[in-house]
């Protein structure tokens, strides 16, 4: 205990001794590198003292070593377990469960092509589902929310009782524009973990973007949410739908060309076999566009509006059950 404590002074030491150094760089210089040379050396310091801090507290063989670097990760400390992981690797080698624990800690830290890279080495091993996990979130750190779903699906398959993940997957899929598939995953995740705030607060986004502030004010005061926090909510799912209009918009408009594209296409083929029948000239089927020249004019059918909530008096119902989509339109 001693020992940590005097681990955690040194940490702060250091990060306030970084602190006037960067402030003094900014002073007299506006050079980026300079400060990006300066954290890096202030990074490499700290590495040092918690390799130090490893030596001292060594673990007498490798599932307690493994332990240690969980713990570390749990306290947030994911340059300390870098270190830790490099030392661990030296003296037990390496292994799938240190491999993915390192590649959490390269991910928490910035380095995401590392930690990509390293979670797609873990794939088919014991650890599959925690490299899934690892990638899924790394594609939804990009903004690509599909890659994220289809990588959190993944790991959701190997490990379906991970509330945290299934939420995780809940909001990848309200991201891409999956508001029933959403629903499931967060069901799922508020089912398993009822108290959990970052389950729920995913869950107020989902009710708010689905059109139902009512159950998204319900949730978010049985999560505890002061007004600052609810309102911060209400501005990301503000934003979230109009993000999904544009992106419902866009595939409407592809729908859209590829209908004309596959009307063009059997127009040619039927004009063709006509010709190769009789050997004498058919006028090919005329394809009506629209007056943009895009699209025909036969309309697609309406796509399916985002499926409306049942009245609040399904609040107290199990939440799966009150989170059941109306029939379609």
């Amino acid at each position: 205990m001693k020992s940590h404590a005097r681990m955690r002074r040194l940490a702060a030491l250091a990060v306030m001794t970084g602190g006037s150094f960067l402030l003094a760089a900014c002073s007299s210089t506006d050079s980026a590198y300079e400060l990006m040379r300066q954290q890096q050396e202030q990074e490499a310091f700290m590495q040092s003292k918690e390799i130090e801090h490893w030596e001292k507290r060594k673990p007498s063989d490798r599932q307690m070593a493994v332990q240690m670097l969980q713990e570390t990760q749990k306290q947030g400390r994911y340059f300390a377990s870098l270190a830790y992981a490099d030392a661990m690797q030296k003296e037990y080698g390496a292994d799938p469960e240190m491999m993915a624990l390192r590649a959490e800690a390269l991910r928490q830290t910035g380095q995401l092509e590392q930690a990509a890279a390293t979670f797609k080495s873990l794939l088919g091993t014991p650890v599959s589902a925690r490299a899934y996990q690892g990638l899924g979130l790394i594609a939804g750190s990009r903004q690509n929310f599909e890659a994220a779903a289809h990588y959190l699906a993944k790991a959701a398959g190997l490990d379906p009782t991970q509330a945290a993940l299934q939420s995780d997957l809940g909001y990848a899929y309200l991201r891409a524009g999956r508001p029933d598939l959403a629903r499931l995953a967060l069901g799922k995740a508020a089912e398993l973990e009822p108290d959990n705030p970052k389950i729920l607060s995913n869950m107020a986004l989902y009710l708010l973007v689905s059109g139902a502030p009512q159950r998204a004010q319900f949730v978010m005061q049985q999560a505890g949410m002061n007004e600052a926090t609810q309102q911060a909510v209400a501005e990301m799912a503000g934003q979230i739908g109009r993000e999904l209009e544009q992106l419902h918009a866009s595939r409407q408009r592809e729908q859209l060309l590829a209908r004309a594209q596959r009307a063009r296409t059997v127009d040619a083929q039927f004009a063709g076999e006509a010709a190769a029948s009789d050997g004498s000239p058919v006028a090919s089927r005329r394809v009506v566009v629209s007056q943009d020249g895009q699209a025909p004019v036969t309309q697609p059918s309406p796509a399916a509006r985002p499926a409306a909530l049942v009245s609040d008096a399904g609040l107290n119902r199990p939440l799966l059950e009150s989170l059941a989509p109306a029939s379609a339109h």
